[in-house]
């Protein structure tokens, strides 16, 4: 026989091996595909998550199983190898804000609509963090939820950052307050001299009063009660300065602008005489209460109080005076607070410049007072701004929101 007819055993395990591992092989290339694309696209995921700090998550509803990331895991303080449920994953969060984060899910798992929101959560070591997460809930062809999938982001760095501006900003708010209140210091030596003098003189009367055999009792009821009446004022001008001087954290409260209006018109009345200054105030009927921090929306009105005063000191005694007007502003669901002056008014060029850090027009002026005023309006969610008045001066204006029950 020739070659080309030959045949053995060798040749039939090759042609058995060769049926056999072809369609083996046919079908581990589709395989060994998508392995290579499942290994791409987690290296791009990691990517991703590198350099946006996102931890990407996945739970399954039919097995109550978590797929988290090992970024997702860092963040959440989690155990890389740790096998996870649900209710493994909703302990990390904070327990304060535990409740908050079911309400948000079941409120996803009903409506099928995507949720955000910043949560603490308690990271290894008990290390308190603070995240961004994001989900929605994925549904087949009949509603029922197959799955819920997100992401969070580590924000912690940039809630310490936060924080750290807010001191600062406090820091600097309170060292505006001082500064005013230096400028004060003189008018309100001199009014506290008052009622502390008036006492003085009222106790030595009394005494001499009493150390007569018979004396007029009524007489003596008088002069105590205008002992009680000067030490009250002064009382409340100590109290006054007190609150302004006190650093803290901001007080929200129901705030009534014609009140607070008063007590700075109270605190500011020695500097308004000695600077002969007249105020023509004016609070509409029926103006509502706002929500605020008390001490500090007084020191906007302080500041601008004196700013006003300030504008008019080239004026002759009879033309310095003040125009304060507090009233509803329905459009905009706010309370509107004005203060007109008589003053040179506010060069065109410098009306978009003057609530600028460190810019004054004033020659020993820090140029922040009107840049604090600004910054705390806007923290009461209100607005700041000025204008120059129709005929002469400046005028300043801010709003602020209506407290909710005060709406209707």
């Amino acid at each position: 026989m020739g070659r080309e007819n030959s045949h053995t055993l060798e040749d039939d395990v090759v042609i058995a091996f060769d049926a056999v591992s072809t369609p083996y092989r046919a079908l581990r290339r589709p395989r060994r595909r998508a392995e290579r694309l499942l290994a791409k696209i987690q290296e791009r995921l990691a990517l991703i998550s590198s350099l946006r700090s996102l931890g990407f998550w996945s739970w399954n509803a039919a097995t109550d199983e978590v797929w988290a990331s090992k970024h997702t895991r860092s963040i959440l303080g989690l155990d890389e190898d740790a096998v996870l449920a649900r209710e493994r994953l909703l302990a990390a969060i904070h327990p304060v804000d535990r409740a908050n984060a079911l309400q948000a899910i079941s409120a996803t798992a009903r409506q099928g609509d995507t949720v955000e929101m910043e949560l603490r959560v308690v990271g290894q070591g008990s290390e308190i963090r603070w995240i961004t997460a994001k989900a929605k809930a994925f549904r087949d062809a009949n509603g029922v939820i197959q799955r819920v999938a997100g992401y969070v982001i580590d924000d912690s760095q940039r809630k310490r950052a936060e924080a750290e501006s807010l001191k600062q900003q406090q820091q600097i708010t309170h060292l505006t307050r001082v500064a005013m209140l230096g400028e004060l210091s003189g008018a309100l030596a001199h009014e506290l001299q008052q009622p502390l003098t008036a006492i003085l003189c009222n106790a030595q009367a009394a005494q001499l009063l009493t150390a007569k055999a018979e004396f007029n009792l009524e007489e003596l009821r008088e002069i105590l009660r205008d002992i009680v009446s000067d030490d009250k004022h002064a009382g409340q001008i100590i109290q006054h300065l007190r609150s302004l001087l006190m650093r803290g954290e901001m007080q929200i409260q129901r705030v009534e602008i014609g009140d607070l209006l008063h007590n700075v018109l109270a605190l500011a009345r020695g500097t308004l005489m000695e600077r002969n200054v007249q105020v023509d105030a004016r609070v509409d009927e029926g103006v509502p209460a706002v929500l605020g921090d008390r001490i500090e929306l007084q020191q906007v009105l302080l500041n601008l109080i004196l700013n006003a005063c300030e504008s008019m000191s080239a004026n002759a005694a009879a033309d310095r005076r003040i125009e304060i007007v507090v009233a509803r502003d329905a459009e905009h669901g706010a309370v509107r607070t004005s203060i007109l002056d008589r003053g040179k008014g506010i060069e065109p060029n410098q009306l978009d410049r003057i609530f600028d850090p460190f810019f004054t027009t004033k020659d020993s002026g820090l140029g922040l007072g009107l840049a604090v005023c600004q910054s705390i309006v806007a923290a009461h969610n209100g607005r700041l701004w000025a204008a120059n008045g129709r005929d002469r001066g400046a005028a300043f204006h801010f709003t602020l929101p209506i407290a909710e029950r005060e709406r209707d």
